[in-house]
């Protein structure tokens, strides 16, 4: 073997480039396709939005359509659902998603809407890959009233909605923690509020939008506690009844608690405490504490991991689905009111997960 023949098998300068220069589609290729499931996610979420929404807008309708004077104790309201619902989801201008449909089913007083589409892929289109299925189904309850009497729970009013959606600029499968944000208040000494837009997180489904909260969040400054508040004031409130309503999940899950949801109204009886408070898995990590105080010349924070507290109106500690919480309030002293999210449990940054927080007169519609 001649020399020169020796030192062109040892020579390998060029290797490093050929195999970059193989991979680098293939490289392409798993970027863009990545890119094609978000796009993919976030058009899920804004079906899924749509979908929830107008399931429940038709539940509302079914009951106060169902009590006008004259109307058919028997009707079949299949077609009046599916009207509403597919009505709005048609109106849904989503950029890359087609072929929307949604089919819609009534049994034993519940509402099953699920809707299937496609979304449109960038990248992967060049394997053969043109789009990726998706699919959302949403339920909801309904009533069915007696014809000639009025709704015995009626829709109220709005007063105050967030689904953290706007107001900061977190991209897709990303996050970031926010102080004082968006009319909330929060303490210094706290990491803040997590804005989090990370679906694995939430059991691989954001129940509104493209975000949510998480309040054990991470801090940037030393000394300070993850597990975080957030409060919102109204001012002026009137006397009578009102409804918060949020939606809950747990970050971490525990297989021995599926199905089951470990939360608690301040109305609800020893014994649901008690279920709460047993169920101590990675000590209570994923608590949520919800209060709801009157303003007297200065408001009390609340303390953390307490038991149905004075003015606490709500805890979870474990759900593995989202899941809503409807919260009465009452208020029999016109005033200035705040309600009052927190942390509590083990800080680890592990908590639990909120989302689509309402504050209304009368019922939630």
């Amino acid at each position: 073997m001649t020399p020169l023949f020796r030192t062109f098998l040892k020579d390998a300068r060029g290797s490093t480039a050929l195999m970059f220069a193989l991979s680098l589609p293939v490289l392409a290729l798993a970027v863009g396709g990545g890119i094609d499931y978000s796009q993919a996610a976030a058009r899920r979420q804004a079906i899924a939005s749509v979908v929830e929404l107008s399931c429940r807008e038709a539940a509302l309708d079914i009951n106060v359509e169902s009590r006008k004077t004259g109307a058919d104790p028997k009707r079949d309201y299949t077609s009046f659902a599916k009207t509403k619902i597919n009505d709005a989801v048609s109106k849904l201008s989503q950029p890359g998603v087609s072929g929307v449909v949604v089919d819609t089913r009534l049994s034993s007083n519940v509402i099953t809407a699920t809707a299937t589409a496609a979304s449109a892929n960038a990248f992967s289109g060049i394997l053969g890959y043109e789009t990726v299925s998706l699919r959302v189904e949403r339920r909801c309850d309904y009533v069915v009233g007696t014809p000639g009497t009025p709704p015995t729970t009626g829709p109220g009013k709005v007063l105050f909605a967030e689904s953290f959606e706007t107001g900061h600029n977190v991209a897709s499968n990303s996050w970031t923690v926010l102080k004082n944000w968006n009319g909330w208040t929060t303490q210094s000494s706290q990491g803040g509020i997590e804005i989090n837009g990370i679906p694995s997180l939430a059991a691989n489904e954001i129940r509104f939008g493209n975000f949510f909260a998480e309040l054990d969040s991470h801090c940037y400054t030393s000394g300070c506690k993850t597990n975080s508040s957030m409060w919102r004031e109204f001012t002026n409130l009137e006397v009578g009844d009102y409804e918060l309503s949020y939606w809950y999940i747990s970050r971490e899950r525990n297989p021995a608690y599926a199905g089951k949801t470990y939360c608690a109204l301040s109305t609800d009886v020893k014994a649901k405490w008690d279920e709460v408070k047993a169920a101590t898995w990675s000590q209570q990590t994923n608590r949520i504490e919800v209060f709801f105080q009157k303003k007297a010349s200065s408001y009390a924070t609340p303390s953390k991991d307490v038991d149905k507290a004075t003015d606490q109106v709500d805890v979870c500690v474990h759900t593995d689905k989202w899941t809503e919480r409807k919260i009465p309030l009452k208020v029999t002293t016109k005033g200035t009111y705040r309600i009052f999210f927190q942390a509590a449990g083990r800080e680890d940054t592990y908590g639990g997960l909120i989302d689509y927080i309402r504050f209304c007169s009368g019922n939630c519609p």
